[in-house]
């Protein structure tokens, strides 16, 4: 079946608490489902588009609970795999009163165990977009080999990709980061990455120069986020900024997906890369705006977000 996106990584059941603002006093915890491979495939989703999303879970209960919030949310999940281990898993505060706290537990979990051989060359032919994340790096060597299998496979049948950085030092050291993901942010269509994720990962410099160098290794379209605050970006040489959207940020996690996923959809939608970015942050806004990694993702039609949607935050 032809799609618009192909993506691939680990999905977590996220346990929120919910009757304090610490885990440490709670005594009660909402469940979500997340990630930032699927929070992408279904921004897409929600704007009209197809995704498909590949993981392993494991046979138990979050597995399945999981695989059925992904599918309610018009995401194909026919590729993925069921596996004798367990699904990864994260526990948080919601962040109103206090910092967010993380904790995950996913070391050795069936995501863990993704290899090359589970990404056919038919899953990627078959989609217009390819996009992967240095998280699927961080959680095994077999993922980090994953992700180079399918980017190099990607470039080799045409097929456009992005790359976010998504750097998780819970999970490996700045060290192991860099030597990993450096080769990987090469020959791509989209590279995505916070300032600080970009200087580890490159070295310490101005973001003008970062950003020129990435179009220089082949990115056509290198960004740079840092929340809230302006947005820096080059297309094909040309450095630019954007001022997101203003809004009163209720739980930024997740939205650093959905301005990928917004991008994504603009692009292939054939929008202007400028205007693709800029559609990009009202996604990431309206997610940032909403408790929960899904909650505020906009809904649109051939990848464009509803204009009475785009109009009103716009005119905040």
């Amino acid at each position: 079946m032809k799609t618009d996106l192909f993506t691939f990584g680990e999905a977590l059941s996220v346990f929120i608490s919910s009757d304090t603002d610490s885990v440490m006093s709670a005594k009660k915890f909402e469940r979500v489902t997340a990630g930032a491979e699927v929070n992408v495939a279904v921004t897409l989703s929600r704007l009209g588009l197809k995704s498909a999303y590949f993981s392993r879970f494991g046979n138990d209960q979050l597995g399945s609970v999981m695989l059925a919030d992904i599918a309610a949310e018009g995401v194909d999940i026919s590729l993925a795999k069921r596996v004798n281990s367990f699904t990864a898993a994260m526990v948080r505060n919601p962040g109103k009163t206090a910092p967010v706290e993380i904790s995950y537990l996913r070391k050795g979990s069936a995501a863990s165990t993704i290899e090359p051989a589970d990404i056919l060359d038919s899953y990627i032919s078959s989609a217009r977009w390819l996009h992967t994340t240095g998280i699927t790096c961080a959680i095994s060597q077999s993922g980090a080999a994953t992700v180079k299998h399918a980017l190099t496979k990607a470039a080799s049948l045409g097929v456009k990709s992005s790359f976010d950085l998504n750097l998780r030092r819970k999970l490996w050291s700045e060290a192991d980061a860099k030597k990993t993901l450096q080769p990987l942010a090469e020959n791509i269509e989209l590279l995505i990455g916070g300032e600080d994720e970009y200087q580890v990962v490159f070295g310490n410099g101005d973001p003008k120069k970062l950003l020129i160098e990435a179009n220089q290794r082949g990115c056509a379209i290198a960004v740079m986020t840092k929340g809230d605050q302006m947005m820096r970006y080059a297309i094909e040489g040309e450095y630019g900024e954007i001022t997101p959207p203003k809004v009163v940020a209720v739980d930024p996690v997740g939205s650093g997906d959905a301005f990928t996923g917004g991008t994504i959809a603009g692009l292939l939608s054939g929008m202007s890369a400028l205007d693709a970015l800029k559609q990009g942050s009202i996604c990431g806004a309206l997610v940032a705006s909403m408790f929960g990694d899904w909650t505020g993702i906009p809904t649109g039609s051939a990848g464009v977000v509803d204009k009475d949607i785009s109009q009103k935050i716009r005119s905040n």
